[in-house]
């Protein structure tokens, strides 16, 4: 039996997309503003005006600008994650995690919306702890990228390693930008070394690859 769609479903659908349409527009138009302004200084209003999109509007997709910046704290996650899995191939699981960080240094150099808000000195604690959050997204991603290409020992074989050690690396890169509003070449060569010393607990110097 063929499904028939009525004129109210039809309608729906339309509304949905239209709903994920403006949502979309906000968030963009949130990411433009935030490369231009300090973080403490945007507000829905200046959101919306950007988005061309009336603020009562913008009330309805987003409760609070705080809503959005942990919308767009997952988007820039997902993102920048899906990237590492996209990772060339690494004569060695070191040099591996040196790619990742090399990359998600110049990401987030080059974008400095993504800068301020995962890793400003100015993102509010609930923002820093959902950023905290999405950093899960970067070890899950790292760890399948080294699963990819490399056999893990058992006790290594763990996404929540890899989140770790991109915490520690996410120390480092925040600590550069509060002081230099950018992730300096010192602090990218300290993160590659601890990130790589820490895994290095779990790792040996050498790991078979994948065939």
């Amino acid at each position: 039996m063929v499904a028939v769609s009525t004129p109210r479903a039809s309608n729906s659908r339309a509304t949905q997309a239209r709903g994920r349409a403006r949502r979309a527009e906000l968030l963009t138009a949130a990411r433009q503003v935030l490369g231009e302004l300090p973080l403490d200084q945007v507000g829905m209003a200046a959101v919306a005006e950007a988005a061309g999109i009336p603020l009562s509007s913008a009330y309805h997709f987003f409760g609070d600008i705080m809503d959005i910046w942990r919308e767009l704290a997952r988007t820039i996650a997902t993102q920048q994650a899906s990237e590492d899995l996209d990772l060339p191939p690494a004569s060695s699981w070191q040099e591996l995690i040196k790619a990742s960080l090399i990359h998600h240094q110049s990401a987030f150099n080059k974008d400095p919306a993504a800068r301020k808000l995962m890793l400003g000195p100015h993102t509010p604690p609930d923002i820093k702890s959902a950023a905290c959050k999405e950093d899960f997204r970067f070890g899950t991603a790292l760890w399948m990228a080294v699963k990819k290409q490399f056999l893990l020992p058992e006790l290594a074989d763990s996404r929540e390693l890899f989140f770790k050690a991109l915490l520690i690396a996410d120390v480092f890169f925040s600590l550069s930008v509060a002081e230099h509003d950018q992730v300096t070449q010192e602090a990218l060569d300290e993160a590659i070394m601890a990130v790589v010393s820490y895994l290095g607990i779990y790792l040996p110097p050498h790991l078979a690859t994948r065939v």
